[in-house]
């Protein structure tokens, strides 16, 4: 049966654009490969980015598949393929192949979220992220041990910097930004955190600096020992707390510690400053720790109300001021490691354990590698809303959590719980009021109420560290701040 005549040049355009296509696939699979998994992938705790295993194997399919076609499309044209129309077909083919060979790659690798842009690397090298900010929507603050930068969220341009004095370090950080107004606490090496500094957040202008009576006890980078509550600056020094003025730093109140206990931390709403304390007795002995409710306008006490230890404290954090919601682990192996809800009375309400019967809770990101979580300000897995906490949860044999559950602030008891299908590196709340999540490189959106989730969407490409801070500036842009970023990752970067 002989092949028509003008089925023949057919042949040699199609060999080009299954050659073409084999190019375009080789490329771009093996350039995504290297990119997005660091040149290999696969098995149950490394899976392939998605899509990218059909790219590859499609890649040497059109590869044999146009090299057979070719040597076909040679052999039926033989004696004419020198001939420049000939050659021009073969051209034509290559070049006709790859819009819709790049269209393909996109299709098979499904909808995903680029890197809009990325932050210069930290300099010097030696730099450590400790917190950061988002008083607003465009504006982004990072804080390293040696100042604070603020970054514009719409290009990642630098708007400006408040370096730290010589041979200072940003120790402490405000959980609140009123009126955007931060506050940071600076030290000496291996002395107590004992200035406090006001910068305008808008503008990166010092307000004003204060030396305080700073606890001499606490000589390491630590969170929550100042916050802005309304137009008050509270602040925990070694005797006593005092309320200062927000943009001004004048002294307003001082409400002294009783003897034998020692402030620990500090959060606030613009009605009600809490302060976590440590009391033990005269020789050291019967130690206790309670929460305490100052009115930060004038310092006046509210409540007391006693936490339910026996020992030394170990770690405790406030988690949220409104509703109360404090963490505590205390030294005693056999004592409370919890979160506690508290009504606005002071009442105790729920005790959630941090160690359950099936899985753990694991809102601390902990150390990984030579990166460092922010100790200024931490950055926890969790989110307080809906009279819910919410938390990454995992078994207790790993710390790579791989759901998100809720429990009730009322009674503890769990609400419900979700899978993410990968470990879950940040969870935060947007103003929208639903969670962001990002989980085994893929972004999440959470319905705070019944756990429900939407959108499981790739990030192609994405520069992440180990421990980072997600938050969603406008619709369908996330910026991502990660803690390491001298090495291998930009100290912030965009996605959408």
């Amino acid at each position: 049966m002989s092949i028509p005549r003008a089925v023949k040049p057919v042949t040699l355009l199609l060999a080009g654009v299954l050659l073409c296509w084999a190019a375009v696939f080789h490329w771009l699979g093996w350039s995504a490969l290297s990119s997005e998994s660091q040149g290999a992938c696969g098995g149950r705790y490394d899976p392939c980015p998605e899509g990218l295993a059909p790219v590859l194997i499609l890649a040497f399919v059109f590869t044999f598949a146009g090299a057979f076609g070719m040597s076909i499309a040679v052999a039926m044209n033989s004696g004419s393929l020198a001939t420049p129309w000939m050659v021009s077909l073969v051209v034509a083919g290559l070049a006709g192949g790859v819009w819709p060979g790049v269209l393909g790659y996109e299709w098979l690798r499904g909808p995903h979220l680029d890197v809009a842009w990325e932050t210069p690397r930290d300099r010097p090298s030696s730099v450590r992220a400790v917190g950061e900010w988002t008083p607003g929507s465009s504006t982004l603050i990072r804080a390293r041990n040696d100042g604070l930068f603020a970054y514009d969220t719409s290009d990642g341009t630098r708007r400006w910097t408040v370096p730290a004095p010589e041979r200072r370090s940003v120790c402490a950080m405000s959980r609140t930004t009123p009126s955007s107004i931060g506050l940071i606490g600076l030290g000496r090496y291996e002395k107590p955190c004992d200035t406090v500094l006001a910068v305008d957040l808008s503008s990166g202008r010092t307000l004003w600096t204060k030396k305080i009576s700073a606890d001499d006890s606490v000589t390491r980078v630590t969170d929550a020992r100042l916050v802005g509550a309304g137009d008050t600056a509270v602040v925990l020094e070694e005797k006593a707390v005092v309320g200062l003025g927000l943009r001004d730093g004048a002294a307003r109140w001082r409400s002294p510690l009783d003897r034998g206990c020692q402030a620990l931390t500090v959060d606030a709403t613009p009605e009600r400053a809490l302060v976590v304390e440590q009391c033990t007795n005269t020789d050291g002995k019967n130690t206790k720790l309670r929460l305490s409710a100052l009115d930060p306008r004038s310092g006046a006490r509210q409540w007391r109300s006693a936490l339910p230890t026996e020992s030394p404290w170990e770690t405790v954090f406030m988690l949220s001021a409104d509703p109360i919601v404090v963490y505590v682990n205390e030294d005693d192996d056999r004592g409370t490691d919890a979160v506690i809800s508290f009504d606005d009375e002071g009442r105790r309400r729920a005790v959630i354990p941090r160690l359950g019967q099936e899985d753990d809770l694991n809102f601390e990101v902990m150390q990984y590698g030579f990166s460092e979580p922010f100790d200024a300000r931490p950055v926890f897995r969790s989110a307080v809303a809906k009279g819910l906490f919410i938390s990454a949860v995992g078994p207790a044999d790993k710390n790579d959590p791989q759901h998100v559950a809720a429990y009730s602030l009322k009674d503890g008891r769990r609400v419900w719980k979700t899978s993410l299908g990968g470990t879950v590196a940040a969870l935060t709340q947007d103003r929208t009021g639903e969670l962001d999540l990002l989980a085994g490189g893929d972004l999440w959106r959470l319905d705070p109420t019944t756990g429900e989730k939407h959108g499981g969407t790739p990030l192609r490409g994405a520069p992440l560290s180990d421990v980072l801070a997600l938050h969603r500036v406008k619709s369908g842009q996330y910026v991502i701040v990660n803690s390491n970023g001298a090495k291998d990752a930009p100290p912030v970067f965009a996605i959408k």
